[in-house]
């Protein structure tokens, strides 16, 4: 899949300060790469920078997607994006771009800096009503929040298409098109904040002892109670301190300190009474043994017990009643910046990496799996490093005609209490790091809804040609990554167990 830049007509230079490097990520994904002024990049950006070209596939056709420039203008930023293709038959981009319950929007597209980890959401509700016809493109501008002064370029997430890193933001009178009358024509949903969000990133044991979830401000740490205590006890166990090494690994992440609290939670078997002290004895057992493990005197600790009244699931069924049984660790550094370079998680990755469910092989040469019954192979070429994170494109062609349930892609139901995503999603891919794994990246909205930065699963694929699948990780630290689908089962439904191996990460 070929990935270039182009000289967008009519774009002068531009006077902005940025680095625009060659693309290097395969498949439709990640294209170029930029440091945006005021977080690293100085170098001047090259005369006449275009916009940046994603190839790929889309219902059988082969298509071309041309992401900029970015505008910003009367408070909010628009991005020109062109689709055109030799297609036989016309269709409409919000298909493409949008999300299953919103027609005729953008509102799968979401403008990026992944160097400053922020997210903006698309805040029009008539973007997509554009068609690629037979020989004429299409032209679409959806349109973001403002993004702050002096940054010279932004990434752009577009689904099913790939992850336009680099795209240039330069003045009005540089952008080739009309802003203002972009502006004056769209129909903005007041209800909709566009923005900035903060990027998240969540790292699982793979042994489900424990789940680390961090952003912008905090870093929580859910530790199993089965694994650190006996039933109905709050002496810890013999696993306790190899358990606890998730949070202590994040401790020594701030050595400025900050807050510190250690809050218990168990299920809904027996009284309230007896619970609610359950769940106090062992956040104090392990606030006790945390001091022992880690240098505390920079934090300030604080110990409570929640009982069974913030369960992270219902308490119907064995399973959930596992997941609620817990103690949460929330840490709030008081100079967060002091991790800046680890998005999450483990720097070691301790543990051993679990057996695979799935077929397995490397990534570039592509794995065989079935998807309904059809014999197909699924890809991943490279993965680029930008700021704290790995963008890639998944990629998987079938031999024929296939229509599987919508949760095929998606993660199973036993892990489903860590983001609470909804269906329709291809959240299932994440990358394994020794004991650990890393699921996708994403940010909650104005609404509370946590929107990872993956396609919408439209359930169907074109004999013969490439699925394309943008995904934006938290960054594992490693030259090479693994990617895994753990198979499984979501509401009865079976989802993909494959593993993908030797992946190279390049950098953006």
């Amino acid at each position: 899949m070929l990935c270039r830049r182009e000289v967008l007509t009519g774009s002068a230079s531009l006077a902005v300060a940025a680095v625009l490097a060659a693309c290097s990520a395969g498949g439709g994904g990640a294209v170029s790469s930029a440091s945006p002024a005021g977080t690293g990049g100085t170098s001047a950006v090259p005369v006449n920078s275009g916009p940046v070209v994603l190839d790929f596939e889309w219902r059988g056709e082969a298509l071309t997607a041309r992401v900029g420039p970015a505008v910003v203008q009367d408070g909010y930023t628009v991005v020109r994006v062109e689709v055109s293709g030799d297609v036989q038959d016309s269709f409409w981009l919000y298909g493409m771009l949008g999300r299953h319950t919103a027609a005729w929007t953008l509102t799968g597209a979401y403008l990026l800096s992944l160097v400053g980890g922020v997210a903006f959401r698309e805040v029009t509700t008539n973007g997509g009503n554009e068609s690629v016809e037979p020989g004429v493109p299409a032209e679409v501008f959806p349109v973001f929040g403002a993004v702050p002064d002096g940054l010279s370029s932004v990434d752009v997430f577009l689904p099913n298409v790939g992850v336009a890193l680099g795209v240039p933001v330069v003045d009005a009178g540089e952008a080739g098109f009309d802003v203002g009358g972009v502006l004056a024509a769209a129909e903005f949903d007041d209800a909709v904040e566009s923005g900035p969000f903060g990027l998240n990133s969540v790292v699982v044991a793979a042994d489900g002892s424990s789940d680390t979830a961090s952003d912008d401000v905090s870093t929580t740490v859910n530790v199993s109670g089965d694994v650190l205590f006996a039933t109905d006890s709050a002496e810890l166990s013999d696993q306790a301190d190899e358990v606890l090494g998730a949070v202590v690994e994040q401790l020594e992440l701030y050595p400025s300190g900050g807050s510190l609290a250690v809050t218990g939670h168990t299920d809904d078997v027996n009284t309230d009474e007896h619970n609610q002290d359950l769940s106090e004895r062992r956040a104090q057992s392990v606030s006790d043994r945390l001091g022992g493990l880690a240098d505390l005197s920079g934090w300030d600790v604080s110990v409570s017990g929640k009982g069974e009244s913030e369960p992270r699931v219902p308490n119907d069924s064995d399973e959930n009643r596992q997941l609620n049984r817990r103690v949460e660790v929330l840490l709030t550094p008081a100079d967060p910046d002091e991790a800046t370079g680890v998005a999450g998680g483990s720097s070691t990755g301790s543990g051993d990496m679990p057996e695979a469910s799935g077929p397995v092989g490397r990534g570039p040469d592509g794995v065989d799996i079935e998807v309904d019954g059809v014999p197909a192979r699924i890809s991943l070429d490279s993965v680029t490093r930008v700021g704290d994170y790995l963008i890639g494109n998944v990629k998987i062609v079938a031999e024929q005609d296939a229509t599987v349930s919508v949760v095929y892609l998606g993660i199973p139901t036993s892990m489903y209490s860590l983001r609470e995503w909804g269906t329709y999603q291809s959240t299932g891919f994440s990358l394994l790091k020794g004991g650990q794994r890393y699921l996708l990246a994403d940010f909650t909205d104005g609404e509370g809804e946590n929107r990872p930065l993956t396609n919408f699963w439209s359930n169907d694929l074109v004999a013969g040609m490439e699925k394309s699948f943008p995904v934006v990780w938290p960054d594992t630290g490693e030259d090479t990554v693994t990617m895994d689908m753990p198979g499984g089962t979501n509401g009865y439904r079976p989802v993909l167990a494959v593993r993908l191996t030797d992946i190279p990460v390049v950098e953006g």
